[in-house]
Order: structure tokens, then C-alpha cells, then sequence
């Protein structure tokens, strides 16, 4: 008995001196090294997590309204286990649809945002395929830093996904004198160019890396696409109801920086907006609505239509061009591409205002498609003919998708058809049934199905509503999107201008050959 208890000391004794390889690997595993310094995430089931990650310094003091300068090296391991500040933005108010999981419960304060987050099944091992994610936000809120943007079940399925925050609305992308262009556009390429420089050591390989937007990140995706600026930091491109068409040109950029200017009372210059504390400018930013402005002009419409006013800026620089011209024009040429709207994009704006249940005549309807196209009235009887069911506000709700999310997609892939990089399409038709089923498949639905997230949206307010949504299409989608990353095919034909393939993701899913044929040749020539 004496001889065991000597030999458990024994043994004892050296655990303590050797403890188990794997529980240093365990540590080691959670600390990662960028370029500044090491950092150290958090294990999250199988994958690893990194939080608010620098990739720029903090745009503050003489930074501030300056392009994006590399971030100072820091003593010792920095956190990466809990969220940092995000880019100053106003908190929309609450409508049907509970928003928090898709813009957070609001601006977090600090200086230190212009930030990256990281999931990856590890640091070594194969270098695995990049997905880097640009949230929407209509270019003036918005955060990465949110729950429906989890990337723990992209990295499961091998997938490096990073997400970012970039500067917003009159910090980002107002035209000021003595300003760099596209600040916002600026600080998305410092973090693709921190990425091919520091993803390696998160497990992820900087020659196949796929950015992917949704609403103002996909515009903002079709901007590097056409951007000479961003080639060779992406291998593919994802864009979830963007468009190829929605910048403005340096007259219109500027109709909205004189009229900031004369509202504000100030000059249209970076002192004068340094005066403002970013608190300030949040209030001031409000001061001026699309509705104070006009911004078509003989060579430019208003890329949104009237609703919106932050957009990039062509500046021959950043943006040489509308992004769809750069690419009719060859830019973008060998980058894989898979573009794709919601059937009823514009319920999401439209429903919340009553306007669709008081339209009751063609006369009203007519008046207000003509705000899109013109011939309204022969338009909308190829509406009324494609979709019989439909009443006359829900024809202007289809007329008004067309117009901002389907037609551009449609003239986006017909430019990069035929091209080296492949060319994909789809459509998401899956109808919530929050609102009684107002909303349909609007404007961002396809979020919580790509992030396989749907648990986090079901409820009466829930994006998805009390009936929750199939999971076998949140299974597929992502899948989809991870073969992308991974191989460059979501699974199913490349787009054909002959054959128009997309995709239609539903209940049952089916690939569409010329799908909406008779409604798309209604907006032949119609910018």
C-alpha cells in the first residue's frame, strides 16, 4: 500500500511538471498575431472567435475625415473575447419588424471602431476559403457587431468569415472640400488589404477570398468590383439586393454637400466638420432629408429615387465610374460573381407607410410609376398581366422592386456574362409571416437563411415571424454560399444573357431559365 501511494505521488508530481500537451494547445490555440500585435480570442463549440480586431487606427484627431492610416502596435496580448464601438449611427425607430438583430441596440461609443471580427474552425491546418461580410445600412448605420451576423456556423462548414465596420453617413461618404473621396469605401479596402496581410494566421488563405454585401454592403461590394483600386484583394463577390448602378456623381454629391452646408450654416470644409462632435453631427445629419434635395440630373438619376442621400461618389479616383460601366468595360473581369434580390424588396419600405392600402385607382398608380419609368401605363399592364392576384399597391410595390433591386441585378450580371469569372444568379422568394404576411420576401429577409440563424428571428416581430422558416432552405442557402467561397459555383449553371438561369430559393427550390422575361423587356432601355 505504502509503494502506491508513493507511486500516485510520483505520478502526481509529474502531471504538475508535464501537464497534458493538450491543454497548452488549448491556450496557444485562442492567440492569434497580426500585424500590430497578438491577440486573444475565444473557443465557440468547435470554432474559434476573435472580436473587434483593428484594422485601421481610430479616425480621431487629425485622422478624423482622413483616409484610413495603419493602427499602432499594442504591448501584449489585446482581448478579442467581447465587442468594441461600432461607427457613430442613428438607431432607426421601431416599426413591425423587431430590427435589433440586424442593427443592434445602437451606436456603442469609442474611437477604436474601424475593427474586424473573425470566426475560423482554427489558426493552423489548410489554409481555408474567406468570406468577408459588408453590412447595409443605407450608408449611414449599421453595424457588424450584431448577433444575426454570427459567422460560427460559416466556420463549421470550413469557412474563414470575417465581418467589419467602415465609417457612416456624413463621416464616410459626404463630399467635403479638402476630404479624401469614399472614406467609408476607403476604410472597406484597408480592411481587404488587412486581410491578405493578416488572414493566414487565422487559418484563412488571402488567394481565396470572397467579400459579400447585403442592401449598401452589396453596393459597396459592386463599387470594388468596379473599383481599380480593389483588384487583387478579392477573388469573388456576393451581392444580396445591391446594385451595380447606385453612386453618385460628383454633381450630385455636391447638390448634397451645399445644401448640408447652407443648413448647417458653415462652409463645406473639414475644419468646419471638425468642429462637430460625432454626437453633433448625428443630430445634424438629419437635418437635411432626400426631399430637400434634387438630384436627377441630364446625365445622372437619383440613385435612390428620392428615399435616400448617402451613396459612394464617382471621383475618377476610388470610383472611376458607375461601377456597372467599369464593368461593361472589363473591370472585375476574372472575379466570380453571384448577384440576386428579394422578390418584394420594397415592402420593406412601402408597407410601414399606408401608402399601398390607399392607392384605389390606375390614375394614382399610374402618377406614381411614372416616377420610374416612361411609359407607366403600359408598364403596368404588363404588371397587371404577370401578377393578377396583386392589387394596384402591391403592383406598385413589384414596380418599385423591379426598379431598384431586380433590373439592376439583371443589367449586372448581363455585364459580367461571358466574362473569365463566372456569373450567377438568384432569386429569394420565401414570404415571411411577420405583419400577417404583409412583408412577403422583403428587403433583407435572406439574411437570418444565409447566416443560419432563423431561431434568432421567429416571433411576432421576428424578421421571419411566428411561424419561424425552413430550415432546410437556411441549410441550403448557406451551403451555397460556402461552395461559392469554397469552389466559385453556388451549385447549379452559370447565368447566360441567352438564358437568364437563376436560381429560385423557396419552399422548393428550382433553377429558372428566363425567369420575369415579359416584365424585364417592359424596362429595356429605362436607367
Amino acid at each position: 500500500m505504502k509503494g502506491l501511494f508513493t507511486l500516485l505521488s510520483l505520478l502526481g508530481l509529474l502531471v504538475a511538471c508535464y501537464p497534458p500537451a493538450r491543454a497548452q494547445n488549448d491556450n496557444n490555440d485562442l492567440v492569434a498575431t497580426t500585424e500590430a500585435g497578438q491577440v486573444r480570442g475565444q473557443r465557440v463549440g468547435s470554432v474559434l472567435a476573435f472580436t473587434s480586431i483593428p484594422y485601421a487606427a481610430p479616425p480621431v484627431g487629425a485622422l478624423r475625415f482622413a483616409a484610413p492610416a495603419p493602427h499602432q502596435p499594442w504591448p501584449g496580448v489585446r482581448d478579442a473575447t467581447t465587442g468594441g464601438p461600432t461607427a457613430p449611427y442613428n438607431r432607426p425607430p421601431a416599426g413591425d419588424i423587431d430590427d435589433q438583430p440586424v442593427f443592434g441596440a445602437g451606436w456603442v461609443k469609442g474611437d477604436d471602431y474601424l475593427t474586424t471580427n473573425i470566426w475560423t474552425p482554427a489558426l493552423a491546418g489548410p489554409a481555408r476559403p474567406v468570406l468577408v461580410f459588408i453590412h447595409g445600412g443605407a450608408f449611414v448605420l449599421g453595424s457588424s457587431d450584431v448577433p444575426l451576423f454570427n459567422g460560427t456556423s460559416f466556420a463549421q462548414k470550413g469557412v474563414v468569415l470575417v465581418t467589419l465596420n467602415y465609417r457612416l453617413g456624413i463621416e464616410g461618404f459626404l463630399k467635403i472640400n479638402g476630404v479624401p473621396s469614399n472614406l467609408g469605401i476607403r476604410d472597406q479596402l484597408a480592411a481587404l488589404r488587412w486581410v491578405q496581410a493578416n488572414i493566414a494566421r487565422f487559418g484563412g488563405d488571402p488567394a481565396n477570398v470572397t467579400i459579400c454585401g447585403e442592401s449598401a454592403g452589396a453596393m459597396s461590394v459592386a463599387t470594388l468590383l468596379g473599383s481599380p483600386a480593389a483588384k487583387g484583394l478579392f477573388r469573388r463577390a456576393i451581392l444580396m439586393s445591391g446594385s451595380g448602378q447606385a453612386v453618385l456623381s460628383g454633381e450630385q454629391a455636391d447638390r448634397i454637400a451645399a445644401k448640408y452646408a447652407k443648413v448647417l450654416k458653415i462652409k463645406n470644409t473639414a475644419e468646419a466638420y471638425r468642429r462637430f462632435t460625432p454626437e453633433q453631427l448625428l443630430a445634424a445629419q438629419q437635418k437635411v432629408t432626400p426631399k430637400m434635395v434634387k438630384l436627377d440630373t441630364n446625365d445622372y438619376a437619383d440613385p435612390g429615387s428620392g428615399t435616400v442621400l448617402y451613396f459612394p461618389v464617382i471621383d475618377g479616383d476610388i470610383v472611376p465610374a458607375v461601377p456597372l460601366t467599369s464593368v461593361q468595360q472589363g473591370a472585375g473581369s476574372a472575379v466570380d460573381v453571384l448577384v440576386g434580390y428579394n422578390s418584394d424588396e420594397a415592402n420593406y419600405f412601402l408597407v410601414p407607410t399606408g401608402l399601398l392600402q390607399k392607392i384605389k385607382s390606375n390614375f394614382v398608380l399610374t402618377l406614381a410609376a411614372k416616377r420610374f419609368h416612361p411609359a407607366p401605363a403600359a408598364l403596368i399592364t404588363v404588371y397587371k398581366q404577370a401578377y393578377p392576384p396583386k392589387n394596384l399597391g402591391q403592383l406598385l410595390s413589384a414596380i418599385v422592386t423591379a426598379y431598384q433591386f431586380q433590373v439592376p441585378s439583371v443589367h449586372l450580371a448581363d455585364a459580367h456574362a461571358g466574362q473569365p469569372g463566372r456569373t450567377y444568379m438568384y432569386e429569394f422568394g420565401w414570404p415571411s409571416s411577420v405583419a400577417a404576411g404583409t412583408y412577403g420576401a422583403y428587403h433583407g429577409l435572406e439574411l437570418p437563411f444565409v447566416f443560419n440563424q432563423l431561431a434568432l428571428v421567429t416571433g411576432p416581430r421576428g424578421m421571419l415571424g411566428p411561424g419561424g422558416g425552413p430550415a432546410e432552405l437556411a441549410e441550403k442557402m448557406q451551403n451555397a454560399w460556402v461552395e461559392f467561397a469554397k469552389t466559385g459555383s453556388p451549385g447549379w449553371a452559370s447565368y447566360t444573357k441567352a438564358e437568364h438561369q437563376t436560381m429560385l430559393f423557396n419552399t422548393n427550390s428550382q433553377l429558372q431559365a428566363n425567369p420575369h422575361a415579359k416584365e424585364l423587356r417592359a424596362w429595356e432601355g429605362v436607367r
